[in-house]
């Protein structure tokens, strides 16, 4: 390989790699001449952090839990919504009704007993000439 005429030995390019004589000897000297000797009277105040930087992780850890559902309800959609089966009521017929208040009447005054009340009353509705004045 060629060697190049310009460049410099290696002797001479070390000696640019060293420390000054006495650098170390002075050098706490003029850093301590650099530092004032008190602090300024009129420190400056202390800013406060704008309401964007405060909010800044809350609205990020916002926007990831959002992100994050978009991206479940996009893998694992809703099923299809199933029939449900339906039942068809029927109405009753008036005679239905009146059969079953009828039934339920008569249990009721067999188990409590006829009281002069009901056994009058039954009288009055079972003769044909009852009227509603009669009470």
């Amino acid at each position: 390989m060629k060697k190049q005429p310009n460049l410099p030995s290696a002797e001479e390019s070390q000696a640019h790699y060293g420390v000054p004589s006495g650098y170390f000897d002075t050098l706490e000297d003029r850093i301590m001449a650099q530092i004032p000797e008190s602090q300024p009277e009129g420190a400056l105040p202390v800013a406060k952090p704008k309401l964007w930087i405060r909010l800044r992780p809350i609205v990020y850890l916002a926007a990831m839990f959002v992100s994050m559902n978009l991206i479940f309800r996009a893998f694992h959609p809703d099923p299809a919504p199933q029939q449900v089966a339906k039942t068809e009521t029927t109405q009753s017929s008036d005679d239905e009704y009146t059969d079953y208040y009828a039934d339920y009447g008569e249990r009721m005054t067999a188990s409590e007993g006829y009281s002069t009340y009901y056994s009058e009353l039954e009288d009055a509705l079972s003769s044909p000439i009852a009227t509603l004045t009669s009470y």
